[in-house]
């Protein structure tokens, strides 16, 4: 597998992306949380992070000489407050970026989605072909960003499996992750297809577009309302099932100020649908995301 540089050194014009899980910009990962309301399953996904961080970062264990073996930085996302919200938030998030061998761990543009690698093994790596297996979030959300009586959700450990492959100039990456606390959170399922594309020597732009699949218990936990909850929250009691809970477009940017200093940034847009639309929890169907950060190569 190519060397993690080749996500952080500059392409020319029209340059094909080597790898499909090596693009110049990339997809977003392992999201750590780094916002004041931390509640203590985050707390403890945030440590991991950041030994795994620090011990691909040592001499010896980083096996790469010169930069681009890992890549730290942070940024600053802005977001509905959760699926479905008309109301948007700010939270910073860090970046990680580090391969060691198999081994990597990885976080993204803070889109705070649930479909990342996050800290794992690739099990194949080949020019055309990566598949592994990772530990990530499944992101809750607080309760003052919920209406009146309906409580927060707390994060959850999420066990993931994914394949990425190359199709001609594209990439479509499959990944299903499964929550291993908070079992009632159930499985996410995610498809993403995307077009990585050096548009000058610089800057490299990938646009994607992506569709999520749900299992009743995930539909339950992030649009259900349970009848303790509509008595407390004046909302309408409701059981989703599972199916397609959304669609989405994202372009994202990577502009390398220099071999080692990089500058990110994403932009997208995403529709609930399905059962999930129909929830008396979602305000709002169509929600935008935007991120932008920047990080430095070691």
């Amino acid at each position: 597998m190519a060397d993690l540089a080749a996500r952080l050194t500059p392409c020319n014009r029209g340059t094909r992306i080597p790898s499909p899980h090596l693009t110049c910009v990339t997809e977003p990962l392992m999201r750590c949380p780094a916002y004041p309301e931390v509640r203590e399953g985050s707390r403890l996904a945030l440590i991991g992070c950041a030994l795994v961080a620090a011990s691909l970062a040592v001499p010896g264990i980083a096996q790469a000489d010169g930069p681009g073996q890992v890549a730290l930085g942070a940024g600053m996302t802005m977001m509905p407050g959760y699926e479905g919200s008309r109301d948007y938030k700010a939270r910073p998030f860090p970046i990680v970026n580090a391969q060691s061998g198999r081994f990597f761990a990885h976080t993204g543009d803070g889109f705070y989605d649930s479909t990342g690698d996050g800290v794992g093994l690739n099990l194949v790596q080949t020019q055309n072909l990566t598949m592994g297996i990772g530990a990530n979030i499944m992101w809750g959300y607080d309760q003052n960003d919920v209406p009146h009586g309906v409580g927060g959700l707390p994060d959850a450990l999420g066990a993931n499996a994914f394949v990425s492959t190359r199709l001609s100039d594209y990439v479509l990456r499959l990944s299903a992750t499964r929550a291993v606390t908070h079992q009632d959170r159930g499985v996410l399922v995610n498809a993403r297809l995307s077009y990585p594309y050096a548009a000058t020597h610089s800057l490299t732009l990938t646009p994607s577009v992506a569709t999520s699949w749900a299992n009743q218990k995930y539909m339950n936990s992030y649009f259900g309302v349970s009848a303790d909850v509509a008595g407390n929250s004046g909302l309408s009691a409701y059981t989703p099932s599972s199916g397609i809970k959304d669609v989405s477009l994202r372009v994202a940017a990577k502009y390398a100020v220099t071999d080692r200093l990089s500058l990110t940034g994403s932009v997208g847009t995403s529709r609930i649908v399905g059962d999930a639309a129909d929830s008396p929890l979602v305000q709002q169907k169509t929600q935008m995301r935007s991120s932008i950060g920047g990080s430095y190569a070691f």
